[in-house]
């Protein structure tokens, strides 16, 4: 855990998800029914949504869209170190959900995370906290993981006002992996052969032929 790269991003999202209610008895249960039926159809309208966007999208405008975000970077806006961070769960107000999106290469945490100690403050649930390539599978530099940070701060800044829920981090997730395999695919990033273990998860790699030189200087594209 010690070589994962952290960033973490200040977010602006709806605690209408998360609260729930506190009369107790019967009006807490049809209060927290009625989060849950909330969530649920917040989660099917934005699944639909995101559905419909996705297949509108052409693919040749989908790249020259995503080039001119690529050209136009947003900086990062990383948040403010903090020190003596003690672990913390969310209080009874937010009833004590766990809110985070795990994937292979991305994982976020909706709270403060400690880079040094590891320690996690989840109630502060205003910041994300990302941590890049957990299992070390890619080679990364400065660059190329600037770009993801700065992504990762767009994608943010666009669910601006969202519910704060694992929908909406998936959501992030998902596209942070997207951009990571482009990456890898046009070679700002690489695969690390020196990692505990080898699968290719984003798929193997390609290896490329030149017919004008001998076939013992072929070379692997990672």
């Amino acid at each position: 855990m010690a070589a994962t790269w952290s960033y973490m991003a200040c977010a602006r999202f709806s605690m209408m998800g998360l609260v729930g209610g506190g009369g107790g008895g019967r009006r807490d249960q049809q209060s927290k029914r009625r989060v849950s039926s909330i969530i649920r159809a917040q989660q099917q309208a934005g699944e639909v949504q995101f559905q419909e966007t996705q297949e509108a999208k052409g693919g040749q405008e989908k790249e020259e869209k995503q080039e001119q975000q690529w050209e136009k970077r947003t900086i990062p806006r990383p948040v403010e170190a903090q020190v003596n961070v003690k672990s913390k769960n969310m209080g009874r107000e937010y009833e004590s959900e766990w809110l985070c999106s795990v994937t292979r290469h991305v994982r976020i945490y909706a709270a403060y995370i400690d880079p040094d100690t590891w320690e996690m403050d989840q109630t502060q649930t205003d910041v994300l906290t990302l941590l890049l390539d957990p299992s070390n599978e890619f080679v990364w530099n400065d660059d190329a993981r600037t770009n993801v940070y700065s992504y990762f701060q767009e994608l943010v800044d666009h669910y601006e006002g969202a519910p704060l829920t694992e929908y909406t981090l998936r959501l992030i997730g998902s596209d942070l992996e997207h951009y990571i395999r482009k990456m890898l695919y046009d070679g700002e990033i690489k695969y690390n052969m020196d990692a505990r273990v080898l699968n290719f998860s984003m798929g193997r790699p390609r290896v490329m032929f030149n017919n004008e030189v001998l076939p013992s200087q072929e070379y692997a594209q990672y």
